[in-house]
């Protein structure tokens, strides 16, 4: 018997929720969509089109690789970020909302004209590009440790035809100042919440989310290296825990700094922009 990519759409939908996928059914329009090159208007037009046996086994397999609770943006290939369709690999943390907050913030901060900017850990390129895409003037900088994920963020950049300068590094060292901001999605979770961690969280880069001890290894050196990075009236932009607020916000202090703490789309506090006391 025959498939039709309704019954498929309708069958993977249910299976995924079986599997704990609150959203299933979107889920799997999402994964049918872009394997055939369909809208989500177009599955349903086309509802009753026949699928053969390959087109099937390759839908089923994709389906499953969801169903093991492999995040959706490695399942399709690519995530939204911001207005910008960016494609992402288990070489990369998947973009999130929080971060797009993040970058509004950033953009609100920011000088007219063409300020010069510094992405670090840029991963695949979000936060880069997507300041970037909003401020063609500005002078954007990215730097990663990882030559692989460096290489998704060159990709996106140049599919997406936005001119940033990706530099592979440790943190800020060797980049010069000034900079009207630098900003940074860095790995803060502390050894002790591994275990309350999402499950999909094990699929992404281990190293661009646990970096030790109490999390905020990284984050103590980089704003350590503010003072010397920031214009006289640049900003540290860091997203964080919601517990590491009050101890960023003492790291800011010690090296003169003041810290204001902002709030993500849940309303925690897990945005800090430091500057010059």
């Amino acid at each position: 018997m025959t498939n039709t990519l309704l019954d498929l759409v309708q069958k993977s939908g249910q299976w995924l929720v079986g599997k704990g996928i609150e959203n299933g059914r979107r889920e799997a329009e999402w994964i049918f969509g872009e394997a055939l090159g369909l809208t989500r208007l177009e599955l349903y037009t086309r509802y009753d089109m026949p699928l053969d046996a390959a087109e099937t086994t390759r839908l089923r397999e994709l389906v499953a690789r969801r169903g093991r609770r492999e995040p959706l943006a490695y399942v399709l290939g690519n995530q939204e970020f911001h207005g910008l369709c960016l494609t992402v690999t288990p070489a990369v943390l998947v973009p999130r909302p929080e971060t797009e907050v993040l970058v509004d913030l950033v953009l609100a901060g920011l000088p007219a004209g063409a300020a010069r900017v510094l992405d670090v850990g840029t991963g695949s390129g979000a936060i880069a590009l997507a300041l970037k895409h909003a401020r063609p003037e500005m002078a954007v900088q990215a730097r990663d440790l990882s030559p692989e994920a460096l290489a998704v963020a060159r990709g996106n950049a140049e599919r997406l035809g936005l001119e940033v300068a990706f530099s592979q590094g440790h943190l800020a060292q060797g980049l010069d100042g000034p900079f009207a901001a630098v900003v940074a999605n860095l790995p803060y979770i502390a050894e002790d919440e591994r275990g309350l961690c999402d499950p999909e969280l094990a699929y992404e880069p281990a190293t661009a989310l646990f970096p030790g001890g109490d999390g905020l290894g990284l984050i103590r050196e980089l704003v350590a290296d503010a003072p010397r990075l920031l214009a006289v009236d640049g900003a540290l932009w860091l997203e964080h825990g919601f517990r590491q607020a009050a101890p960023i916000a003492a790291l800011a202090t010690a090296r003169g700094l003041r810290c204001t703490l902002h709030r993500d789309a849940a309303g925690l506090d897990r945005l800090s922009e430091l500057r010059r006391a």
